[in-house]
């Protein structure tokens, strides 16, 4: 395994999945995305076990990208705003490049908390896909650790990380704020996250990106969820502490 540790896979597609096993056939587990550059650690034919950024490990396909002895170094993080006032990527959501591209630079480069929601609405729509990470579909945490980063805020990819992550600024439901994160599962297992939109809204991927009421008083409320709610975390308590 020492031999392939001073080399980096960088995906050139616009995303790359990420499988549990060398073959096709096993779950894929995540993704990564144009640009990333991915930790090699071993290598079966022609598929590469790697280690993407935020440290999530699996078997990768050679047809993905290129194999490189230097990490991809980009400088500047690439949107246009929209008709809304809010910015889009002009490449697939979270992708990379180290290319020279003509654009303009913000002053602020850290978009910080005001930004999650508009950041998160924008992919309303967008349909749920297992182990997605990028704007062509999404998981549950896969879309809150997508919509975080841009934001400056680097989360853990899986939701039982990612509770564990804030495990230390927990609060009660009727204290959250936009952008905070909501918990959900069984027999005290994390199944799911979203994020919140104020009150007892929600913003998650369900089927696809949406958002959903947890009031009992709502008619469109979403009662099963409700039903499986753990507990909520503090965002702005973790980042400025």
């Amino acid at each position: 395994m020492s031999q392939f540790l001073s080399k980096w896979f960088i995906v050139e597609t616009a995303f790359a999945q990420v499988h549990q096993e060398p073959t096709f056939n096993s779950s894929c587990l995540t993704e990564g995305v144009l640009g990333e550059s991915c930790r090699i650690l071993d290598q079966k034919e022609n598929w590469f076990q790697v280690r993407l950024e935020d440290g999530y490990e699996g078997w990768m396909n050679s047809f993905y990208g290129i194999e490189q002895s230097e990490r991809n170094k980009p400088t500047h993080r690439i949107v246009f705003p929209n008709e809304k006032g809010f910015f889009d990527p002009l490449f697939p959501f979270g992708a990379k490049t180290d290319q020279n591209l003509p654009g303009s630079i913000q002053l602020t480069d850290i978009l910080e908390f005001d930004q999650i929601l508009p950041v998160a609405i924008n992919l309303l729509g967008i349909p749920y896909k297992w182990g997605g990470k990028t704007s062509l579909g999404f998981d549950c945490s896969g879309l809150v650790q997508s919509v975080f980063k841009p934001c400056g805020l680097d989360l853990p990819r899986d939701s039982f990380q990612q509770r564990d992550f804030f495990a230390d600024y927990e609060i009660d439901f009727e204290e959250c704020n936009p952008g905070d994160l909501h918990f959900f599962g069984k027999n005290g297992k994390v199944t799911h996250v979203a994020i919140s939109t104020g009150g007892k809204g929600i913003l998650h991927a369900q089927g696809m990106v949406r958002e959903d009421n947890l009031g009992n008083e709502k008619i469109f409320s979403n009662q099963k969820l409700l039903d499986m709610y753990m507990s909520t975390h503090s965002i702005r308590s973790k980042f400025r502490s």
